[in-house]
């Protein structure tokens, strides 16, 4: 059984010269660099008004799954 293959340790190329944009948005104040965008992309935090619970949806109704399927009604 032959024993794995130690890795080269190569130094890194030294970039400091290098003109290319390493970050492209580096010289901007932190206020004007894009966000990223939210981890939750369209959803938005409900609480049902049926039953207090409290979860993330996209759709248009609080109601939660488990209210619609009994029948409740939205309050006004």
């Amino acid at each position: 059984m032959k024993a794995p293959a130690k890795k080269s340790k190569r130094p890194l190329a030294d970039l400091s010269g290098c003109e290319c944009p390493q970050d492209p948005f580096a010289a901007l104040p932190p206020e004007l660099r894009p966000q990223n965008p939210p981890p939750r992309r369209g959803l938005r935090e409900v609480t049902c008004p049926g039953c207090g619970l409290v979860y993330w949806t996209n759709r248009a109704a609080d109601l939660c799954a488990d209210c619609e399927r009994r029948g409740q009604k939205p309050l006004p």
